[in-house]
């Protein structure tokens, strides 16, 4: 039996629009994300992609893709993973303990 590889980090896209966006210097076209997406050797999104479907990436940067390169500040974390953390405290808890004090 084989052991499960592990998932691939999650991002959501406008942390690769903002990539973009530092090096351009300034928040891209539709045109110019598809240019920067589809620049090098491998295409950014795994195949070129035209200025239309630029236009909507740009448009849903709150979607979440699966990403090789994400850092580790870029990647998603759901939320009950969060919450089992240590260093992590309820807003809810802390209201909580305050009034009933």
């Amino acid at each position: 039996m084989s052991m499960p590889t592990a998932r691939l980090p999650r991002m959501m896209i406008a942390f690769v629009v903002r990539r973009c966006t530092v090096e351009l210097g300034h928040a891209p076209t539709p045109a110019e994300f598809a240019a920067w997406a589809n620049a090098g050797e491998a295409c950014l999104f795994g195949r070129p992609i035209s200025a239309q479907e630029a236009g909507v990436i740009l448009r849903h940067q709150a979607r979440l893709v699966t990403a090789k390169s994400a850092t580790p500040d870029e990647q998603y974390i759901d939320i009950d993973a969060v919450a089992a953390l240590p260093n992590i405290v309820r807003l809810a808890d802390v209201r909580a303990r305050r009034a009933a004090r």
